[in-house]
This record gives structure tokens, C-alpha cells and sequence, in this order.
């Protein structure tokens, strides 16, 4: 039998965060492809006896490591789980998006083992500001390339967006790009969304209703959202709805009648506030991977102005405004025609992701 595994760090919730909408997208994809993958179970269950032996196996693994003991102890502690798990299981293939923190030791154990692993990091972390290495203990960017070389031990890796399909082309890495695309039940809730907008005549209305949407516990995400409030927070003629999870943490800075901070919203609420919503502006802090929400409003039938950060891997869609500067934010928010943007398309890079899975097993093996 050929044996299939995959690990994410988020639940496959197509209503979730980011992180869980993307996982929901891989899950859903393998499944539709009848690929059967079980879930690794990568849980820690060394007894303290264990403390001297690994970090012994982690000072080894690395003696010029100039971080302290823990990390040390934990640098052995991830090896030994990712060996045991190796050495119990047997994997074949290994489908690998937890690219993060001590789980990148994860790509090394595998490949000395002769398993194959396809990795879908959700963004390359050492390019998220403020990111911090486990192994040497430097700060984004400087870690790039201790990030690229566990992501060079994969047979394959597949980005979220085309900027760090470049970036890992150019290292030297087999990488494709696999973009976001919300999994059926997310997409047909949008595109119920993109019904009734369409039947709302236009307003006339000088006022408009802007919509700011995000995770807000993603710091590119409230650092950029912050920033944005503090210039258009007292324009005129500006109704603004900031919703999602944790934007209730910006409450006590926005007051204005204007602005209505939501927090977390359930699905009848977006769904009333997208319907509202004249446009959508987001604004990103500089960061790696690729907006969930970009597509999700686009399918909603709701026109986007970004900034250059937040239009990674779309500026050629249909339906979205790019600006690199308040300024020009301002201008396009009095001069732009508000139209509802054409209706994007499942991307293809979903059937040749699931096509190059199935290439990797071998004919006649069941799994």
C-alpha cells in the first residue's frame, strides 16, 4: 500500500482564518482527486527521561547553533518525534504545508529517509516582518536562506503566491504556484453574496460605504489597517465597517460616528455588510504569501482598492484599483466608477496540483 500523509496547523474550515481557508482549499482538492491522505500525528510524547538524551541529539545536529539550551533540547525533541513518526508509519509521500518554526527540521528527516515531500507553505515566514528564526535566532529577512534550504529537501513546493514562485525559482527550488480559491460550500455563500448585489439599484448617494475586512491578529494586517484609519478616519463623506477577527482591538483608538468596528462577524452579518458595502479598501503592511479575501470579494461582486502590498499575485484581475500612496487613495475614492467586478474562475493550478499528486504514485499502488 502506498502511503499518503499531510499535516497543516489549522483545521480545514472554509469560514475560518486564512490559514484554516487554505488547508479547507488542499483538503477539498485531494479529496475531489480521490487521493487519501491520513493525518500525521506529530504530537510530542517524550517522558522527561528523555531531556539529556535530546538535547545531546540536538547539540549534535547542530554544534555551532548559537542559540540557548532549549532551543537545543527542542531542536533534538522535533527530530526524534519526526523519526519515530517515520519509523512507525512509513510514509511515501508526505503533503506538507506546517512549514514553520522547528517543523522545517521536518523536510530534512524526510529526505534522508527517501520520502517525498510536497511542501504548501502558506507564506515563506522569514518575509513576514518581525519573524524570528529558531535556529539562529535572526530576524526577517535575514533567515531567507536557512527557510529555502529545508524547503530545497522537498521533491516539490507549491506557493500561494507568484512573487515567492519567483523568489524560490530563482533559489534554485522546483517551485509552482497554487493559488487561493475558496472551497465549494465558501464559494457558493459568495456567490449568493454577488446575487443580491446585483439586484440593488444604485444608490446615488454621495456617501460611501467602505468595508475593511481581515484577520486583524495578522500584525501586516492591523499594522496596515491601523495606518489606513488614521488617514481616512476623518474624510468626508465616508461610512466605514471594519469587521473581522480582532478588530475589536481597535475600538478604543477609532470612535467616530462614522466608523463601526465589529469584531468577529458570523456569516449573515458579512454577508449583510458585503452587500452594503460599496467597495472594499485593504491595506497591508509588507508580508509574504497571499490574501484569502482578495478572490472571496471578487467572487462576492464587491470592487477592491488595495495597496501595492495587499495586490500581491492580482494585479491583473478584473475589479481591483492598486494605489501606492494616500494620495492617490484619495483620488481614486472620489474619481473611481464603483462597478461590480466580472466573476473569476476555479484557477486551473487547482487540476494540475491534484495531476502532479497522483503522478507521484506509482501505478497500481492503492493507497
Amino acid at each position: 500500500m502506498f502511503k499518503i500523509y499531510k499535516h497543516s496547523h489549522f483545521l480545514p474550515d472554509a469560514f475560518g482564518h486564512g490559514g484554516n481557508k487554505r488547508t479547507a482549499q488542499i483538503s477539498e482538492i485531494l479529496i475531489n482527486a480521490g487521493i487519501t491522505a491520513g493525518t500525521a500525528d506529530l504530537a510530542n510524547n517524550f517522558s522527561a527521561n528523555w531531556k539529556i538524551l535530546l538535547y545531546l541529539k540536538g547539540l549534535g545536529h547542530n554544534p555551532n547553533l548559537k542559540t540557548g539550551h532549549k532551543n537545543k533540547y527542542a531542536v533534538g525533541r522535533y527530530i526524534k518525534l519526526f523519526e519515530e513518526f517515520v519509523r512507525e508509519q512509513k510514509p511515501h509521500l508526505f503533503i506538507w504545508e506546517s512549514t514553520v518554526e522547528y517543523n522545517l527540521l521536518l523536510a530534512e528527516v524526510l529526505y534522508k529517509n527517501n520520502i517525498s515531500a510536497i511542501a504548501l507553505p502558506h507564506n515563506i515566514e522569514s518575509m513576514v516582518a518581525g519573524s524570528k528564526s529558531v535556529f539562529s535566532g535572526k530576524m526577517s529577512p535575514d533567515w531567507l536562506l536557512e527557510e529555502l534550504r529545508y524547503l530545497g529537501y522537498c521533491k516539490k513546493t507549491y506557493t500561494i503566491s507568484r512573487e515567492e514562485q519567483w523568489l524560490l525559482s530563482n533559489a534554485g527550488l522546483n517551485a509552482s504556484y497554487l493559488p487561493y480559491y475558496p472551497p465549494r460550500e465558501a464559494e457558493q455563500f459568495l456567490l449568493s453574496i454577488r446575487k443580491k448585489r446585483q439586484h440593488i439599484p444604485p444608490s446615488g448617494r454621495s456617501t460611501k460605504n467602505i468595508l475593511l475586512l481581515g484577520t486583524f491578529h495578522n500584525k501586516p494586517t492591523f499594522d496596515g489597517y491601523f495606518d489606513l484609519l488614521k488617514h481616512i478616519e476623518n474624510i468626508q463623506g465616508l461610512k466605514i465597517q471594519v469587521a473581522g477577527f480582532g478588530s475589536e482591538r481597535l475600538k478604543d483608538t477609532f470612535k467616530g460616528s462614522h466608523i463601526h468596528i465589529w469584531g468577529g462577524v458570523d456569516n449573515d452579518t458579512l454577508s449583510r455588510l458585503i452587500t452594503a458595502s460599496d467597495c472594499a479598501i485593504i491595506h497591508q503592511q509588507p508580508s509574504g504569501g497571499a490574501l484569502t479575501r482578495v478572490p472571496e470579494l471578487l467572487l462576492a461582486g464587491l470592487p477592491l482598492i488595495l495597496n501595492i502590498h495587499a495586490a500581491r499575485s492580482c494585479f491583473d484581475l478584473k475589479g481591483i484599483a492598486v494605489y501606492d500612496s494616500y494620495p492617490q487613495l484619495l483620488d481614486m475614492l472620489h474619481e473611481i466608477d464603483l462597478q461590480m467586478p466580472p466573476l473569476i474562475s476555479r484557477p486551473l493550478e487547482e487540476k494540475q496540483f491534484a495531476e502532479y499528486i497522483n503522478s507521484c504514485i506509482p501505478a497500481g499502488h492503492p493507497f
